[in-house]
């Protein structure tokens, strides 16, 4: 990964980082340029490996941000929304940076924009609880989902969570709001946008998810609240 200055991302663009939580650096480099509360959040994972990971996806956001802020990544000063969502408490002259990080396993995921809130999803395709589908889907969705070849299930369900998800971070809220405050059409692939937002179509017309490729065995998404934007790899 390069370190030297980045610009902004362009008004229309969504810069996306992916790396390996495994194989992305040393522990200790990483450890030393955590803040504080970082580092106690660190010390509470109870296995080394989901520790190393945590310490690993920090360190790299440090350092990505502090690529496009111009400043050393021990120096970048993060605020939390009300529900959690970090922030970069300084900004660039030209922009306001915006950010997203998601994980799953060893597969981490960055989203940044440029003005306006960003939300990514990465999750690992595995097997579904049998709950989870009354958990995630509205009424709706759950007739449809029952309708699709069991074959289809598995994929269909973690793509429409990530979708999910990724709008929820968009708004920072987590899943403070129901997973069904965003339903969605299961027959739809690839690029989206929401059937309904809090039961309104209108409100659905003003996003965009777009399908993110992270691997075989990994859906991703990108989610935000404005349609004129784009998906820009840039590692």
């Amino acid at each position: 990964m390069s370190f030297s200055p980045l610009p902004p991302p362009s008004s229309q663009d969504v810069h996306i980082w992916q790396w390996d939580l495994d194989d992305c650096g040393d522990f200790n480099l990483d450890w030393q340029i955590l803040s504080a509360q970082e580092r106690e959040r660190a010390d509470k994972f109870h296995f080394q490996l989901h520790r190393h990971r945590y310490v690993a996806g920090r360190g790299a956001l440090r350092r990505i941000l502090g690529r496009y802020l111009a400043l050393p990544p021990q120096a970048i000063a993060l605020g939390y929304g009300p529900e959690g969502k970090p922030f970069c408490a300084a900004q660039p002259p030209d922009g306001k940076i915006c950010f997203n990080l998601s994980h799953s396993e060893n597969t981490a995921v960055l989203a940044i924009s440029n003005g306006f809130e960003v939300g990514v999803d990465v999750e690992l395709v595995r097997p579904i609880e049998e709950s989870m589908p009354l958990e995630v889907f509205s009424p709706r969705e759950r007739a449809e989902f029952t309708a699709l070849a069991n074959a289809e299930r598995q994929n269909i369900f973690f793509e429409t969570w990530v979708r999910k998800e990724a709008c929820l971070k968009a708004l920072g809220t987590g899943f403070m709001l129901p997973a069904s405050h965003f339903e969605f059409d299961l027959s739809g692939r690839g690029d989206t946008t929401p059937r309904l937002v809090g039961g309104k179509a209108q409100e659905a017309t003003h996003w965009r998810i777009r399908t993110l490729p992270v691997g075989p065995a990994c859906v991703g998404a990108v989610a935000a609240r404005r349609t004129d934007w784009s998906i820009l790899k840039m590692n």
